[in-house]
C-alpha cells in the first residue's frame, strides 16, 4: 500500500468560477437596489454580465479544462448557468 496521496481534482478552478458567479450577483444585486426601475441598473446588469462572462471563458482556456465531464468543468457550467440566471430579472425588467 502506498503512503503517498495525490489528487488531481483541480478544486481552484471551482472555486474561481464561484467567486465570479458570486461577484456578479453582489454587483447586479447593489445596481438593481441603487437604481430601482432605472435603465442605469439595466446597463449594469448587462455589462457585467458580459464580463463574468468573459471571466468564465477566460477561466476555462486558463485552467486548461478538459470538458463538461470534469470537476472544474461543471463548476464553470454551474456557475454561468448562475450567471445568466442572476442576469435575467434585470434585463427583463
Amino acid at each position: 500500500m502506498s503512503t503517498s496521496f495525490r489528487n488531481e481534482t483541480d478544486w481552484t478552478g471551482v472555486a474561481l468560477a464561484m467567486a465570479v458567479w458570486a461577484a456578479h450577483f453582489m454587483i447586479v444585486w447593489a445596481a438593481a437596489s441603487i437604481f430601482p426601475g432605472e435603465p442605469a441598473a439595466r446597463w449594469i446588469a448587462g455589462a457585467f454580465t458580459l464580463i463574468s462572462f468573459a471571466a468564465l471563458g477566460a477561466l476555462w482556456r486558463w485552467r486548461r479544462v478538459a470538458g463538461l465531464h470534469t470537476v472544474p468543468g461543471l463548476g464553470i457550467a454551474l456557475a454561468a448557468a448562475g450567471v445568466a440566471y442572476d442576469a435575467l430579472p434585470a434585463l427583463i425588467g
